[in-house]
């Protein structure tokens, strides 16, 4: 006997006791149903409970750990320039004579904004063209004022202050676009999406529910104030980042709750397709819906809120989480029409089916839980609650679906069975002519899989790592509609910041402060994603000019650091209240905001890396250089973040699965050579997205490692299956036909369950999840056929599990 087979014989009989104590797991369900049951409906409740307690937040609290550096920085950012999230509502008039600038329409957004600042929670301010600070020289004074504090009395009038408002560049794409068809009102808010639960919730008598919640309660106000009547005949395009974090949040909501029901819906049909049986139906269901339960109460047990990221988990933990109860079905109704005894053939199922359900459940989690050595937070609380789903799906699996099964006549039912061997015999049929097919063209098998697998690593290569966050949402979203409409106009529903420090109080009036805050704002305004570029330098430009009566060659920065001191101290004892969202207090650090378009996160790298560039070239010192901040910074780490997930993630996925297979299997050999039909549909699958040009986000960068987890369930049920059968063959094609007809069709159903549980993900409007599940449903299906092409392929032509019986 080889060593291979030493090892085989000691890890058979360590197998065998487990596969004892799983049969006495089933006998002592079985007996002690009742305990069970309350048991189970105990823990449940606790479980719902616990669940009700979980918020949803997609703010970017949420992505980032407190303690990360990133993080970090913009949360000393805000606490100098206070919140930089913004509802920026866009509207046009295109029915009024003279558009925005008719006298009525003016006069209804004149009223809007006061009712936007007096009725809407956490906004701090509005501006519009009806109340915009406009600094003008009169008589040799600086006057500061409301640009329609006295509102004109004609229609001449207001056409004349049109024309001086479109001079004046500090308005223009941000309150008015260039042709002054457009006008925009500005609402900057006093909080923001990462703040503390008190200091977020709007009304204290009305607890944590999501409608009571900045950012929701601010957006669900302005958007009734925008549907009254008296503003009707103004078209208005809401956006900014209450309306997409409020998206975000309510489609978080309610999309976990139709995708849940869409997959019981789905599943449950799969379900009773291939088992023709309520039992074989509902029995499978509540588990699952008893293992979402118990990883929400496991959120709430530490208070972590429901993201983006926990959309998946109901329609995951279906797709997942029924596959164990389909083995121990399968075998179920195997014995139950041999023995006709339903505690006897819950017993011989366990003792079957136990063993590698422990395994495939443990290899399962091992794929998702890799993912918690994620940077990002969202990613990794789903690899630990996602995993938690996982393994209490198995634990309900042979425990209360054991209950299930306990119930009902002893006998079989005579009818049913002719029904389900139909089924069956159409299944074997098949499975026996795919084991033919593997015995004569083996070789032809693996040539194809290796020329495909190749194919697959040149696409890989042209793999990219990239994040779209308004492309995350479908196109029939609304909210993507009106953001793209809002940004191919002006605007911006992106913000970055630059912080100069100029190291000491009052330091900010130094002209050569100001010109390095010029350079990198002229040269910013010239990149294509930069739709507005706000300083103080514009207004100091803008007060020098009016302070100079309107003389065009002044609109510049002053020539000393006493002129432009004494223009800003001018500026306030004349009302101007604006300073604020560019200084801090002190005058010791200045702030150049860019508002950007919604482009790809690459786009922005490259925009930064090109300012960096410039700053670098234009010869400041290290020490002088501006701070990248605000929450545009956050993504551009969240892309850092992406690259390094993707990597480390799999490389410990399939580094635990491939130790446990060696384990599981008694050689290292076997273990080895069962991870090739694991890991060639997960490069299928990344070979195919580099060639096809779908990028690498925050959410499929869960693939390889969620992929790999559930492609290797099947291959352990099958390469355990095999070793059994040649063991009592000794015959390699004769073990493989014995493989396929015993546990072939469990996998053809659990792989149909899962293919169409991933599919459902297609009918989200978060475009990111629909390209999730197809992605991940093509990786199941490609691992369905690896394990019943190129599995018993290799295992044919390298023969394994020792020699062949000769006689």
């Amino acid at each position: 006997m080889n060593n291979d087979a030493h090892g085989y014989a000691f890890k058979t009989g360590r197998v065998d006791l487990l596969n004892r104590w799983f049969e006495r797991i089933g006998g002592g369900a079985y007996h002690y149903r009742w305990a069970v049951l309350l048991l189970c409906a105990v823990l449940l409740c606790c479980g719902a409970w616990a669940a009700s307690l979980v918020r949803f937040d997609n703010s970017f609290k949420s992505y980032f750990d407190q303690n990360d550096p990133a993080y970090k920085a913009f949360l000393e950012f805000r606490e100098v320039f206070g919140s930089d999230e913004i509802s920026y509502i866009l509207y046009q008039a295109p029915d009024a004579a003279h558009g925005i600038w008719n006298m009525e329409v003016m006069q209804k957004i004149r009223d809007l904004t006061r009712r936007l600042k007096q009725e809407v929670p956490f906004v701090k301010e509005v501006t519009s063209l009806a109340n915009a600070e406009f600094v003008e020289g009169v008589e040799g004074d600086l006057l500061v004022h409301d640009v329609l504090e006295d509102f004109p009395e004609t229609q001449a009038a207001l056409l004349a202050i049109r024309q001086k408002i479109l001079n004046k560049p500090i308005y223009i794409n941000g309150l008015v676009s260039r042709d002054g068809t457009y006008g925009a009102i500005l609402v900057e808010m006093e909080k923001a999406s990462v703040d503390a639960l008190e200091e977020i919730r709007f009304d204290p008598g009305k607890g944590d529910a999501l409608e009571n919640l900045y950012p929701q309660v601010t957006y669900d106000r302005i958007e009734t104030i925008l549907a009254m009547p008296e503003y009707e005949g103004i078209r208005f395009y809401h956006t900014g980042d209450v309306p997409l974090n409020a998206a975000y949040n309510r489609i978080s909501q309610q999309e976990s709750t139709r995708l849940a029901i869409i997959s019981f819906a789905v599943i449950g049909g799969v379900l009773l397709f291939f088992f023709r049986s309520v039992r074989g139906v509902a029995g499978p269901l509540v588990v699952v819906l008893c293992a979402m339960l118990a990883s929400v109460g496991f959120m709430a047990v530490f208070s972590w809120d429901m993201d983006l990221m926990f959309i998946m988990l109901p329609a995951l933990l279906v797709a997942v989480g029924v596959a164990d109860a389909v083995h121990v079905l399968s075998e179920f109704n195997i014995y139950y029409q041999k023995y006709g005894d339903r505690k006897a053939a819950v017993k011989k199922a366990l003792f079957l089916v136990g063993v590698p359900c422990l395994f495939t459940s443990l290899t399962t989690m091992a794929g998702f839980a890799s993912m918690s050595i994620s940077p990002i937070k969202a990613i990794k609380h789903f690899a630990i609650y996602s995993a938690v789903g996982v393994g209490a799906a198995f634990l309900l699996s042979v425990t209360m679906l054991v209950v299930f099964l306990s119930f009902g006549r002893r006998r079989k039912e005579p009818g049913r069975q002719d029904r389900q061997n139909r089924v069956s015999h159409l299944a074997a049929a098949f499975l026996g002519g795919l084991a033919r097919c593997n015995v004569r063209y083996k070789t032809t098998i693996l040539a194809g899989f290796a020329v495909i697998f190749v194919l697959s690593l040149a696409g890989m290569t042209r793999l990219q790592v990239d994040s779209n966050f308004i492309s995350e949402f479908s196109k029939r979203a609304p909210i993507r509609q009106v953001t793209e409409h809002v940004d191919s106009v002006m605007g911006g529903s992106t913000s970055f910041s630059y912080v100069f420090d100029s190291g000491t109080p009052d330091g900010v009036t130094d002209p050569a402060f100001l010109k390095r805050i010029e350079a990198l704002q002229r040269a910013a305004e010239k990149k294509p994603v930069v739709m507005k570029a706000y300083s103080v330098v514009d207004m100091i430009k803008d007060i020098n000019r009016e302070f100079h009566n309107g003389d065009p060659s002044y609109y510049r920065i002053p020539d000393t650091q006493e002129e432009a001191a004494q223009l800003l101290l001018v500026y306030e004892m004349s009302g101007g209240e604006e300073l604020d969202d560019y200084l801090s207090g002190d005058f010791q650090k200045a702030r150049l905001e860019l508002r950007c378009q919604a482009v790809a996160t690459s786009q922005y790298k490259s925009m930064v890396d090109e300012l960096g560039t410039f700053l670098v070239s234009s010869g400041a010192e290290k020490e002088d250089l501006p701070v990248l901040a605000g929450m545009g910074t956050l993504w551009l780490t969240l892309l850092d973040y992406i690259t390094k997930s993707q990597i480390i993630g799999f490389l410990v996925a399939f580094s635990v699965i491939a130790g446990m297979m060696c384990v599981v299997l008694g050689s290292v050999r076997v273990g080895l050579l069962s991870m090739v039909p694991n890991l060639t549909p997960v490069v299928i699958t990344l070979g195919l997205m580099g060639w096809a040009g779908i990028p690498l986000d925050y959410v499929k960068l869960l693939i390889a490692s969620i992929a790999i987890g559930i492609a290797v369930d099947d291959t352990v049920h099958m390469v355990i299956r095999y070793r059994h059968e040649f063991a009592r063959h000794r015959n390699y094609q004769e073990a493989l036909l014995a493989a396929m007809l015993g546990v072939g069709r469990a996998l053809l159903v659990t792989s149909v369950v899962l293919v169409a549980g991933f599919l459902v993900f297609t009918g989200s409007i978060m475009q990111t999840l629909s390209d999730f599940g197809i992605l991940v449903a093509c990786t199941i299906a490609v691992a369905l056929l690896a394990d019943f092409l190129l599995l018993p392929s290799l295992v044919l032509t390298l023969k394994p599990f020792g020699e062949e019986n000769t006689v």
